[in-house]
């Protein structure tokens, strides 16, 4: 097989391109939080008091509020960062298929697709900005 690094980086940027695509399908979803019920006002003027009699009587410090996870290891974004990972791979896989004198529409499909994959949020307003461009170039014709 000739062309085999450049192939790669097409099949390498497919899959990136399509996890980019379905991203927010694939990540894990919370589950829905039941609505939580509305306090009457005798409730409310409870807790008021036990707040003021922490602070003031019994000078009480409240718990810290819990750390939230490192945005980086979150499982939401590990799909991110895998598809810019793969997208990153199949540029640098078309590229040296390209110094390699492969086929120069197999090495540029191979870089075309891991851009698209690593610029994924661009790509979209572009499209947008492209669609709009042509809705308006047909109305006004």
């Amino acid at each position: 097989m000739k062309h085999k690094i450049g192939i790669i980086g097409l099949i390498v940027g497919i899959i990136a391109v399509g996890l980019a695509i379905f991203q927010n399908d694939l990540r894990p979803q919370e589950p829905p939080q039941e609505p939580k019920p509305v306090p009457t006002l005798k409730e409310l003027a409870v807790e008021a008091g036990k707040k003021v009699i922490n602070d003031k009587i019994l000078k009480k410090e409240e718990d810290p509020p819990p750390v939230e996870e490192d945005s980086l290891v979150s499982p939401r974004d590990r799909i991110g960062l895998t598809y810019m990972i793969l997208g990153f791979l199949a540029m640098v896989l078309g590229i040296v298929s390209w110094v390699k004198k492969d086929h120069i529409r197999i090495s540029g499909g191979s870089i075309s697709l891991g851009l698209m994959a690593v610029a994924w949020q661009y790509v979209m307003i572009g499209v947008v900005i492209a669609v709009v461009i042509l809705i308006l170039a047909n109305i006004s014709a």
